[in-house]
């Protein structure tokens, strides 16, 4: 029986239950209202969602979809047509999407209304969501405290009860990082699981659509509509897609997991150490034998990944000139100046550091040295992780050395990217990963991370639902 107060799917409604125009209006205030404390949107679409929820309640009930009435933020990075879509870059603060991406189709066939689009770092290139030109995003746990990146706008608006599920995407940890910040559910997808038409690329290879959602179960039935083979995306496969939600809905704890050693965990602060190892304990007291393995070395890990995504973001991001796609200057006239001068006033620092590390390992020279040597490491990274689920179901990591730092915070050259060095494994290996809330570490949240060999999604929101639980 579906409670009072939920659609016909089993989602919770805001105040106003099945009357959805009031339902959405009342999803529309509190999100209007929590944003004046935490800045989780960039633009909320009152007329389209209303309208939208309209539209939606003429629908004979036999005509629903699974996600009927759900409210939705999607990452501003993911073309919403007709709305602003500027990657949190100021070289697009005038650009508004014509067209659906293929994940936003997905929502609206399905029967979900989408609220609006959510802040990020600039381009997704961050790991707090203070980059963006229109200002940092707040943890809705403590708004002195970052909310991590780069999808920090859809994990706020979701761990602050603005939407019960958002889209977010993926490259080296931007579904994941905010997801255990703020304690919530975040995964990256098997790398071709879900189409990445729509999306302002970064680094091709990497970039994956990801969901963030409150409960695995409503995580699960978002992936299970996103999912899929798309004719537009030709990285995306055609695998059977497996009902989530039921996965979700049947928690399991595995057989074995196999952690990562002590020695990896020295990096973590003490309570975040304390707080995994209370995990380990979680899982031994659910049945399961708990294996140890060693990570590949950092230094590798992280070299190999920014050299990679960065050389992508150099091709991508070339395009943005201000002669085709954004904001143009016209610098002393020339056109080699006007392109030098829109690029330079509306990338960020990050975004130019990030290309100019891009453009120089893909040039003459240092590719072979380069570009080669981080390909191959990213080959035997994968290879190794594979080779680790021989010993058991499911890989068990932290997600973040520490609890999110406070905005004020000085940060030191290269620390952030320091801290990516657990989640950037299974982008490198294009492995599905799954953060899971784990309790708290000196009253702030924790998150952990199952990852799980390729495909096997499924299997992951039933072992996440029996650790949560």
């Amino acid at each position: 029986m579906t409670p009072a107060g939920a659609d016909p799917s089993g989602f919770p409604l805001p105040p106003g239950g099945r009357d959805l125009p009031r339902a959405t209006a009342a999803a529309l205030d509190h999100a209007t209202e929590v944003d004046r404390r935490i800045h989780a949107f960039l633009h909320l679409d009152r007329d389209g969602a209303t309208a939208t929820a309209r539209r939606l309640e003429r629908q004979p009930p036999a005509a629903r979809g699974p996600l009927f009435g759900l409210p939705v933020a999607v990452k501003d990075n993911i073309a919403v047509r007709g709305l602003p879509s500027t990657s949190g870059s100021a070289l697009l603060g005038a650009y508004r999407a014509p067209y659906d991406a293929t994940v936003v189709e997905r929502l609206r066939g399905a029967g979900a209304v989408i609220l609006g689009t959510t802040n990020l770092d600039e381009f997704g290139m961050g790991s707090a969501t203070t980059s963006g030109f229109r200002g940092p995003t707040r943890n809705p746990a403590d708004p002195e405290r970052i909310v991590g990146g780069s999808s920090g706008g859809p994990a706020a608006a979701v761990a602050s009860g603005a939407v019960p599920a958002a889209l977010g995407t993926d490259t080296g940890g931007s579904v994941r990082l905010p997801a255990a910040h703020t304690g919530i559910f975040g995964i990256r997808p098997t790398y071709g699981r879900v189409s990445r038409f729509g999306i302002t690329a970064y680094a091709s290879s990497f970039d994956q659509v990801g969901c963030l959602a409150a409960t695995p179960e409503a995580l699960g039935r978002v992936l299970s509509v996103i999912a899929g083979a798309d004719p537009r995306d030709a990285t995306s496969v055609d695998r059977e897609v497996p009902d989530f939600a039921a996965a979700a809905a049947h928690p399991a704890f595995p057989r074995t997991v196999v952690a990562c050693s002590d020695e990896d965990l020295a990096i973590l602060d003490s309570p975040s150490r304390r707080a995994f190892h209370r995990v380990l304990r979680r899982f031994e007291a659910g049945g399961s034998t708990i294996r140890r393995f060693q990570l590949p070395e950092a230094v590798t890990t992280i070299s190999a990944y920014y050299v990679l995504a960065c050389a992508e973001a150099s091709s991508n991001l070339a395009r943005f000139d201000g002669m085709r796609y954004g904001s143009r200057l016209d610098g002393d006239g020339t056109l080699a100046a006007a392109i030098r001068a829109s690029r330079t006033a509306g990338f960020g620092d990050e975004v130019r550091l990030r290309i100019l590390l891009g453009t120089t390992v893909l040039s003459q020279g240092y590719r072979d040295a380069i570009y080669a040597a981080a390909t191959a490491a990213r080959k035997a990274i994968r290879e190794r992780l594979l080779g680790h689920f021989e010993q058991g179901e499911f890989l068990l990591i932290p997600v973040a050395r520490t609890a999110p730092r406070r905005l004020s915070d000085p940060v030191e050259a290269g620390e952030d990217y320091d801290g990516d060095r657990f989640t950037i494994l299974a982008s490198l290996a294009g492995l599905p990963a799954l953060a899971v809330p784990a309790g708290k570490r000196d009253g702030l949240p924790f998150g952990v991370e199952l990852m799980a060999p390729p495909w096997e999604e499924a299997a992951l929101l039933s072992a996440g639902a029996a650790l949560a639980a």
